[in-house]
């Protein structure tokens, strides 16, 4: 199975993907992958690298589906665009999806507690950017996206 997180920042997602992960399933996190490129530094994120990191979340979904696995992506997918591209691989392999949809509070909310539990050297207003951003793109997922179940946490 495929699971699609979507939420917004600091929403519980990766303290779900961390219960997950304990049983066994893989979790694709596109910071993780950042990191991992970047030898840990996060601040090293190019945009002109995005297709390489892409690149790395896609074949380890596909790895992961053809050895049977579980898998978690840990991502806002606030957009059906998002989700779009991880259910497509997904149905390819014939492997169920689901959607995990968390909670939506007010921008100011998540940015809040981001800042609060882990600010990564940012501003509370830079996370408040990012959440209001985040905001202004959600779309809470629907049944025509091709998800075999969506459930709400």
């Amino acid at each position: 199975m495929v699971e699609i997180l979507v939420g917004m920042i600091a929403s519980g997602k990766s303290t779900y993907c961390a219960e997950r992960a304990k049983d066994g399933a893989i979790v694709i996190n596109d910071d993780a992958i950042v990191m991992a490129l970047h030898g840990g530094d996060y601040n090293q994120y190019s945009k002109r690298l995005k297709r390489l990191y892409k690149s790395v979340e896609n074949q380890i979904l596909q790895t992961a589906i053809i050895m049977g696995l579980d898998v978690v992506i840990d991502r806002p997918n606030y957009s059906a665009a998002m989700r779009r591209r991880y259910i497509s691989i997904a149905k390819s392999f014939d492997v169920r999806v689901r959607i995990v949809v968390f909670k939506k509070e007010s921008p100011e909310v998540h940015a809040r507690r981001r800042f609060e539990s882990d600010s990564r050297g940012r501003t509370y207003e830079e996370w408040l950017k990012a959440a209001k951003a985040h905001d202004g793109q959600y779309e809470e997922p629907s049944a025509d996206e091709g998800a075999d179940e969506i459930c709400l946490k």
